[in-house]
């Protein structure tokens, strides 16, 4: 008896138990089922201990159990560094399966001939799943830390149409294009922190260790701090005394909004809200876009039916309001309206870019215009990325400015009040 949770072609996660001789065999009851299989354990016989049963009780209580899984987001994904291993493994698959071998055998061939060592390990990972018969987007679904969910539904479309090469090809330009636009924000933000902690640094060592001895210095005298210094000491104090509970009020809440996002209710509102916040709700929004638009045009340029490249494409739609929207306009594109026309009646897209989606419905080449309105929502993305770097680190460095400031008039200040007194 095996234990499994399983995909079905709608997206949804189900779990239960299947009866197999073996594993493998298990697997392949599944995946006849119509199920992609995302794990499979043996079901021990012997009873569950009380402290496993304990631990079982507490995971049902957490809520992690019973939500729909087609209405949360798909699986998160891991580090940075772990998705930068998970990218250089695609690249190498692609370099393999690009050149006529077949996926299998080329992630056989990776998990042999890779040197680098976390690389070896997921190559040798996959082809074990691969080998018992998942299919490459099951047992990329089983390393949510390498692969984030969106990758895996759509390497499942490129699977399931036999355009795997040209599919894998688009994830990468996408995930290359995500890693540098982290990098330059990265890279942007470096010197405005660097500021920053530079300035903190001064503060903390100005009313820790230059401020007592002006202060005992003027106590001695009869003289008062000046306003300036007053401030500073004040503001110290306040954070001494309020910072523990601002830093526990913020953690608890943290926690209580990232439980709530568990359930449906919960991200559907939180997702809604998302995209109303300023600056940044714009780059939630046209960052869905891009995805979304990017798997369009890749999947339609393969041959596939509008109909069932919309179907694959609604999973990869991380925003639930979003989704919720191509939903809608996916229903009333299998009653027979446009693609433009029903984009532009649920507000899935920006009007300029339905008008350039019509265009290209009405001289048959809407592959090629959703690769220009999708190139227009990278553009989009990356400025408005860009203008809110700049907004951030503008903002530090007048705040690193103003402390600097507050200290420099605080000591010289006080230097005064000191030579007056005296």
């Amino acid at each position: 008896m095996f234990e499994y949770k399983a995909r079905n072609s709608d997206g949804v996660v189900l779990g239960g138990q299947i009866e197999a001789p073996e594993r493998r065999a298990a697997m392949r009851r599944l995946q006849a089922q119509g199920l992609s299989p995302v794990t499979i354990r043996e079901v021990g016989k012997e009873s569950l201990s009380a402290l496993s049963k304990l631990g079982e009780k507490f995971k049902a209580l957490s809520g992690n159990k019973g939500v729909d899984a087609q209405n949360l987001a798909a699986p998160r994904s891991g580090s940075a560094k772990r998705e930068h291993v998970g990218l250089a493994v695609m690249k190498r698959l692609l370099e393999l399966h690009g050149s006529g071998l077949p996926a299998g055998d080329s992630i056989r061939i990776l998990s042999q001939r890779l040197s680098e060592k976390e690389q070896k390990s997921l190559a040798t990972t996959l082809w074990r799943d691969l080998s018992e018969g998942a299919t490459l987007a099951g047992a990329m679904a089983r390393q949510p830390k390498y692969f984030s969910g969106s990758v895996s539904y759509v390497i499942e479309a490129g699977e399931a149409t036999g355009s795997l090469a040209p599919i894998l090809r688009k994830v990468i330009e996408h995930l290359e294009e995500k890693q540098a636009i982290r990098k330059k924000m990265l890279a942007s933000m470096a010197y405005p922190a660097f500021i920053c902690m530079v300035a903190v640094a001064v503060v903390i060592l100005f009313v820790t260790v230059l401020l007592p001895q002006i202060q005992g210095m003027l106590n001695r005298l009869g003289g008062e701090l000046t306003w300036s210094a007053r401030l500073l000491i004040d503001g110290s104090a306040m954070l001494t005394k309020g910072g523990p509970f601002i830093i526990i009020a913020v953690v608890l809440a943290t926690i209580g909004i990232k439980q709530w996002r568990r359930s449906e209710a919960g991200r559907k509102k939180t997702d809604r809200w998302l995209l109303r916040l300023p600056m940044v709700g714009k780059i939630f929004y046209y960052s869905d876009l891009f995805q979304s638009g990017s798997l369009i045009a890749t999947l339609l340029e393969s041959g596939i039916h509008t109909t069932e490249t919309l179907q694959l494409t609604e999973r990869t739609v991380n925003n639930l309001e979003l989704r919720a929207r191509f939903h809608a306009a996916r229903s009333e594109v299998n009653e027979g309206l446009s693609i433009a026309q029903a984009f532009r009646r649920n507000g899935f897209m920006p009007d300029i870019a339905v008008d350039i989606l019509t265009v290209g419905e009405d001289t048959g080449n809407l592959g090629k215009s959703m690769n220009e309105v999708t190139n227009g929502f990278r553009d989009e993305l990356t400025q408005r990325l860009g203008i809110l770097t700049n907004i951030v680190s503008t903002g530090a460095l007048a705040a690193a400015f103003i402390l600097v400031t507050l200290i420099a008039l605080g000591i010289v200040t006080s230097v005064f009040q000191v030579s007056r007194t005296i």
